[in-house]
């Protein structure tokens, strides 16, 4: 069976910081979960030593903006390490999976569907397809571990992710290759969903002006090596408007 770690970087409507909504997944086969944990952890500990690896995470925009954990650390070092991250990402056997959505372009079009729950049942249906088709080819099952958008308070947010998955489903009239709906976990205890962040957010980067910006230069040199591992979906808006 595989497991399909999954998060995702540019959510809302109103984050101005980048055009793009990515949606990204690292598969990883359970045969191969128990050393792929450890070469993680090895990664984590190689980082901060002296800290206990359960409480911090590996997040890309902490790492490249130099926030929370890694505020202490030089941008010589930050780089280093999205370098090493990526590097190790790429010696593990897993499969990257990412959708691209152009917000901009696709708001501009469709000014009354600026919804971040419409964006993220769009984005969602398309990598559900992807990831189905890859699992039909490889004759797999498999099962999704979302990183909980849900506050402590709130369990809104899962609840019409859960609902969106079992509407896509329905389409599919069951004839598809996932064994259970998402079980939702938190990053802070699971390395796979923090892989999957930094690949969100790497993927994210990558789509960004970096005119001027020598440091995102260099972290994007992590992004080249991985991408011959991404299987990324770009969806232009007359693509995904229905």
């Amino acid at each position: 069976m595989l497991l399909f770690y999954v998060d995702e970087s540019g959510t809302c409507s109103k984050d101005d910081q980048t055009n793009f909504f990515v949606l990204a997944s690292v598969a990883i086969s359970e045969h191969d979960s128990s050393q792929i944990h450890t070469k993680v952890l090895s990664l984590k500990q190689s980082i901060f030593p002296s800290k206990d690896h359960d409480t911090w995470e590996l997040k890309g925009r902490e790492i490249y903006r130099g926030e929370g954990t890694f505020k202490k650390h030089k941008l010589e070092s930050r780089i280093r390490i999205f370098l090493e991250i990526s590097t190790t990402l790429n010696q593990l056997p897993c499969h990257i999976f990412t959708v691209v959505v152009n917000k901009k372009a696709f708001y501009k079009m469709r000014e009354d569907m600026k919804d971040d729950t419409m964006l993220y049942r769009l984005t969602f249906n398309r990598l559900l397809q992807e990831l189905d088709g890859f699992m039909k080819c490889s004759n797999e099952s498999g099962i999704l571990l979302m990183d909980s958008r849900s506050t402590h308070s709130s369990s809104v947010q899962d609840g019409r992710l859960v609902k969106a998955y079992r509407d896509w489903i329905n389409s599919q009239k069951y004839d598809c290759c996932f064994v259970e709906q998402p079980w939702f976990g938190v990053s802070q205890f699971c390395l796979g969903l923090q892989l999957a962040d930094y690949v969100a957010y790497l993927i994210n980067l990558s789509t960004q002006q970096i005119e001027g910006k020598s440091h995102t230069v260099e972290c994007l040199k992590a992004f080249d090596i991985l991408q011959s591992k991404i299987h990324l979906v770009e969806i232009p808006p007359s693509e995904i408007i229905t």
